[in-house]
């Protein structure tokens, strides 16, 4: 229980719903299997969701982490780099950087702090959290929308957000969010995205328009699925552009 205040789960209802929906098909196949020909696909159908469900809380409690551990693993962090987490919620990716980080460096993280987003999320329980991993000195949260951002241009070296941006919409509102991000990144700094949702594409488009550099995309398997395959979890790694073609309107 305490594990689960400290990382949330994210979208919790969808797997509460998926097992909850697979149980009662499981118990209908059981009980009607004698007068109920397709017993067997009800049956099937039920296996799947519990399965389903419990993958997505596979993904939210162990697989994010293994994710972003593998992300990591892969840049060159400084340990004075100024870091931004957009959707921070429990801090996971910001405490991942900030535990990188010398007092002359620091992690931000804003969040709007949404209850079906993640649960337990509040910014008491992030501030809290970070506290107890002994990381207040180098990271810190506050309340800011993604679509307007309240910071100076070019004031972060890594600008980085985990299964936020879908939640996003419309997709102008998304791209809004992506054109704030490229606006508060230093010149050649990174942004790195890590969300589901089949929007991969619509990011690299917008990236790219914006100047950026892809340096990796990469879909995962089964430890970034969202209860199966057809909702996994994807990853892009992008360097910004000398010179911004955003200003701050």
């Amino acid at each position: 229980m305490n594990t689960l205040k400290k990382q949330g789960l994210d979208a919790p209802i969808v797997p509460l719903l998926y097992i909850i929906a697979g149980l009662v098909a499981i118990s209908c196949a059981v009980i009607f299997r004698n007068n109920y020909s397709g017993y067997l696909w009800t049956l099937l159908y039920g296996i799947i969701m519990v399965l389903g469900g419990l993958i997505f809380i596979h993904t939210s409690m162990r697989g994010k982490h293994i994710i972003w551990d593998n992300i990591l693993s892969t840049l060159t962090i400084p340990n004075d780099s100024k870091v931004l987490d957009l959707g921070t919620g429990h801090g996971l990716v910001l405490l991942k950087f900030a535990s990188r980080l010398s007092e002359n460096g620091h992690a931000t993280g804003i969040d709007l702090w949404r209850n079906q987003d993640q649960s337990n999320n509040s910014i008491e329980n992030t501030q809290n959290i970070i506290k107890s991993y002994h990381l207040d000195k180098v990271a810190s949260v506050q309340t800011a929308n993604m679509l307007d951002l309240p910071f100076k241009n070019n004031q972060y070296d890594f600008v980085v957000t985990s299964l936020a941006l879908h939640n996003i919409k419309p997709a102008t509102a998304r791209k809004a969010a992506l054109n704030e991000a490229t606006r508060v990144l230093k010149s050649a700094g990174t942004l790195v995205i890590v969300d589901t949702g089949h929007k991969k594409k619509e990011y690299l488009s917008i990236l790219q328009s914006n100047g950026f550099m892809i340096q990796e995309q990469k879909t995962y398997g089964i430890i970034g699925w969202w209860s199966g395959p057809w909702m996994s979890t994807y990853a892009i790694i992008a360097t910004a552009p000398t010179k911004h073609p955003l200003n701050k309107k």
